[in-house]
């Protein structure tokens, strides 16, 4: 596929961008630089900086990226936004627009233009349409009243009875945009059936997991050893990695509840976790409960950029993901795909993860990793058994998780598969 018949000018609406953080963030800087070097004239509409220690961060990236950046959006009013969007796209004479949710449908019957999106089906099961009505919308959305309301919101810890209170209006405007759009490109099959759960037509989804640099995560020795180094950590020992936000699907609880049996089949054994969240200092002090604390390494937030060191470092990679669900709400949370797996097989590294969610459209069991029932430690450590034991079993891993790395996850792969879907969607709408 050329990009002779495609469209030159992209809107690209990617609510969660840089310089914030995590798996959503990293998608969308990836995506929108791999276009730009494809050729589109691209244009990033973004949420804005409303956090002072992040503004100047925002201001050099966005100095720095090569394309316009535009943090015009609110993380309040959805109606004030969809105004917004459908003039300042106007304007820049966009001929098509992508967006990295399901919320955007509604732009195509204001604009005239086709509409495509990738869904990470979190934003189908908890829609989180933070106000989902016309009436004041664009007056919650001033500034200087948001920061307010923003600042609130995440002090209270996304308060569940005011989700509960909003959730059918935030279901439908989610719905009905969902239907709307030409094309919705889902990150697995469990997103998939949940957009047809919501009424979007089969035809009109296509399954796209993945999005990473495979050359990047390659395996590095001397990158290994000198991370190993750093973290005070011997050449021998058997090192398990995991990466993830700290909160509550992502399982750590039930991971952290394992570490005395995984030393048990491996002597010496040491986790180390990449990541920050709310459940921080719940996962210190269970650590203290069991005494083992010492056998576990909270290496924090990590950079992007940086990430590898850790994968290079590790032995064996584990996802321990759940799906959970608020008690008042009713919303899921799930892990929808997770890209830490990716770049697991990016890096060579043989991965055990729970079968959860959208986890099986990534790894197959036997295949490129080894899944186990989600919170069942007896199937965990038979896995893990079977992964530290068996280096021939390790090896197939291996070799397979890079084969899939290069062939389906990696971006190189996945430009093309979005060049192909923006050409299929303007010839049907011409």
């Amino acid at each position: 596929m050329t990009c002779a018949a495609l469209p030159r000018n992209i809107a690209l609406i990617l609510t969660e961008f840089p310089p914030s953080f995590g798996g959503m963030q990293t998608h969308a800087e990836f995506l929108a630089s791999a276009l730009q070097a494809a050729g589109y004239r691209i244009c990033v509409y973004t949420y804005r900086c409303d956090d002072p220690a992040l503004s100047h961060a925002a201001a050099d990236f966005d100095r720095d990226c090569g394309y316009p950046v535009r943090r015009v959006l609110s993380r309040i009013g959805f109606w004030a936004n969809l105004d917004l969007l459908s003039k300042r796209i106007a304007q820049d004479q966009a001929e098509l627009i992508y967006a990295s949710n399901v919320y955007y449908g509604g732009l195509g019957a204001m604009l005239k233009l086709p509409v495509i999106c990738r869904s990470v089906g979190n934003d189908v099961q908890r829609p989180w349409i933070a106000y989902p009505f016309r009436f004041a919308s664009r007056w919650l959305s001033h500034p200087s009243l948001e920061k307010s309301l923003h600042r609130w919101y995440r002090r209270w810890n996304s308060p569940e009875w005011l989700e509960a209170l909003l959730r059918r209006q935030r279901l439908k405007l989610m719905q009905h945009s969902a239907c709307a759009h030409q094309r919705i490109l889902a990150n697995s099959a469990y997103t998939r059936d949940l957009l047809q759960a919501s009424g979007v037509k089969a035809q009109r989804v296509q399954i796209l997991s993945g999005g990473v640099d495979s050359q990047r995560f390659q395996p590095n020795l001397t990158l290994r050893l000198s991370t190993r180094a750093e973290l005070g950590l011997s050449a021998e020992a058997p090192i398990l990695l995991t990466a993830c936000r700290l909160v509550a699907k992502k399982g750590l609880d039930f991971l952290l509840g394992q570490v005395l049996a995984l030393r048990q089949i491996a002597p010496g054994l040491q986790l180390l976790i990449v990541g920050d969240g709310r459940e921080l200092r719940r996962c210190k002090a269970q650590l203290s409960a069991l005494g083992c604390a010492k056998a576990v390494i909270f290496l924090g937030r990590v950079p992007q950029a940086e990430i590898q060191r850790y994968y290079a470092a590790a032995d064996y990679f584990v996802l321990a993901s759940r799906v959970t669900t608020q008690q008042i709400s009713g919303f899921q949370d799930a892990e929808t795909m997770g890209r830490v797996l990716c770049e697991a097989n990016a890096a060579g590294i043989p991965l055990i993860a729970s079968r959860s969610g959208g986890i099986p459209s990534v790894v197959r069991h036997e295949d490129n990793g080894l899944l186990f029932e989600s919170d069942n430690a007896a199937d965990f450590l038979q896995q893990f058994q079977r992964i530290y034991h068996d280096p021939v079993l390790r090896q197939r891993l291996i070799e397979s998780g890079l084969a899939r790395a290069k062939q389906e996850f990696d971006w190189s792969v996945l430009i093309p598969a979005h060049e192909a879907c923006f050409a299929e969607v303007l010839s049907a709408s011409q």
